[in-house]
């Protein structure tokens, strides 16, 4: 359905994931993310620290949903990163079409979307003394290979998670249910 029926479940971590998450969460890519957004995160401050010109112009990393929408739209976006548990707000243009927007400009656009992290981790991740719902990394280098193992494990977790849905479809059909 829509994003105003969506529903909750818990992942492993205790962090409530909503239904626009079409992947499994993993304590073991949260720490990958973590430490892959400090690594970013200092690039970017030792840069403005050296030329802030510089460093306005050459961002490793933005935050927030806007940031994120345009970084889409203008093609400057090479993964996404999307708290799996922003809250529900079912009214017209709200924060839920927002997060939809992201979902679907980001696949039809074919970058990279992993959900990893709460909105408090993702906001401390950044440095950032607020909650923050989503990320969007513009240049991974210098964390190339962190970068790769984010992408890999996260595929492998959005596999595992289709299989399960497709497990519990079957289940609720040999049940009666269908769902």
């Amino acid at each position: 359905g829509g994003v105003g029926e969506q529903k909750t479940k818990v992942g492993r971590q205790g962090v409530l994931a909503r239904d626009y998450c079409d992947q499994d969460l993993d304590d073991g890519l949260n720490r990958m993310v973590e430490d892959f957004l400090s690594k970013l995160v200092g690039f970017q401050e030792r840069l403005k620290a050296r030329d802030p010109m510089k460093a306005k112009n050459k961002r490793r990393i933005s935050s927030g949903l806007r940031e994120v929408m345009r970084s889409i739209r203008v093609k400057d976006a090479k993964l996404i990163l999307v708290a799996p548990n922003i809250e529900q707000a079912p009214s017209e243009g709200s924060l839920d079409d927002k997060v939809e927007e992201i979902i679907a400009g980001a696949k039809s656009a074919g970058v990279p979307l992993v959900y990893a992290l709460s909105r408090s981790r993702l906001g401390r991740a950044l440095g950032k003394s607020m909650r923050m719902s989503a990320a969007v990394v513009h240049n991974a280098d210098g964390a190339h290979e962190t970068y790769k193992e984010i992408l890999e494990l996260s595929a492998k977790l959005r596999e595992s998670f289709a299989e399960t849905k497709k497990s519990e479809r079957f289940a609720a059909l040999r049940a009666g249910v269908a769902s």
